[in-house]
């Protein structure tokens, strides 16, 4: 119930924060460049078969050649510089719109000036928080995937653990979303950079919410995305040299929400566990005092 009631509550507050899509819509636009130059435009460079000609006879040859496995290392190369670049502009914004976020939730004045000039000041701590659940993501994904090479290893029998894999693989990732988001928030709330890496453990006590909230943000960035690519396709009209920026600069806005739903997200579903931990407080409180709620 928490996970509806914090997904709805972000949905409101995208609609009514007007600045914060601002800041979010700059970080997508200066993400768009760069998406257009370093994200590879097909993946053709991935088939393995070519065909020759010898005479009448058409020979097909199976492999990849020198020059596609130069072509996949430079696109891999490319896609490494464009996850560095998004990972670092990314941190330099995340901290204003979150802050920016609990801002509007205490009705407090919002300042664009204020929120750049904080993220600019918190970026190396926003930084480090993200390198770090990226590191603690990964961790958890390869756990999850041991059940996959155990029941690949002893397949047929082993198909039903590859299954569990599969479904454990899924859940992880869900509930890793909502560790993530929800480690800024925690850092800007309190002003210290020590309760962002508290999100482990308040994710872990309420399992079932932070994997259901992690469901919602993916249904909702599948929603925005495909909006999106549909408004993309206006760049098949535009020449091949250009279209990749065409498409980029297209999808910005719908990018901009993207940003929104993830960070705003992490603010909303923190303070619904804050309302949590601070009901069950009372509750204690009054149990103490005799009174039963």
């Amino acid at each position: 119930m928490g996970a509806f009631e914090a997904f709805s509550r972000t949905i409101t507050l995208i609609t009514r924060a007007k600045k914060l899509y601002i800041l979010a819509l700059l970080l997508a636009l200066l993400s768009a460049p760069f998406q257009a130059s370093l994200a590879p435009a097909d993946f053709s460079v991935l088939e393995n078969q070519t065909s020759t000609t010898q005479g009448n006879v058409i020979m097909e040859e199976h492999g990849l050649s020198e020059e596609q496995v130069s072509e996949i290392m430079g696109s891999m190369e490319n896609l490494g510089k464009l996850f560095v670049i998004l990972l670092l502009l990314g941190s330099l914004f995340q901290y204003g719109i979150v802050k920016g976020a609990l801002l509007y939730e205490e009705r407090s004045e919002i300042s664009l000036k204020g929120l750049i000039g904080e993220s600019i000041l918190h970026f190396p701590g926003v930084l480090l928080i993200n390198l770090f659940y990226g590191f603690i993501g990964l961790v958890f994904i390869l756990v999850s995937m041991i059940p996959i090479g155990i029941g690949l290893l002893t397949l047929p029998a082993g198909g039903i653990l590859v299954l569990i894999g599969i479904g454990l693989i899924i859940l992880t990732a869900a509930m890793l979303t909502t560790m993530s988001v929800l480690a800024v928030p925690l850092y800007a709330d309190r002003e210290d950079l020590g309760a962002a890496f508290e999100a482990v453990g308040a994710v872990l006590k309420n399992l079932p919410s932070s994997v259901g909230f992690g469901f919602l943000l993916w249904i909702g960035v599948l929603v925005i995305g495909l909006i999106s690519g549909t408004v993309s396709l206006v760049s098949l009209a535009f020449p091949e040299n250009i279209a990749g920026y065409v498409s980029a600069f297209l999808g910005a806005p719908f990018e901009a929400v993207v940003y929104e739903l993830l960070w705003i997200g992490g603010v909303e579903f923190y303070r619904e566990l804050k309302r949590k931990e601070e009901l069950k407080k009372f509750e204690e409180e009054m149990k103490e005092l005799g009174i039963e709620l």
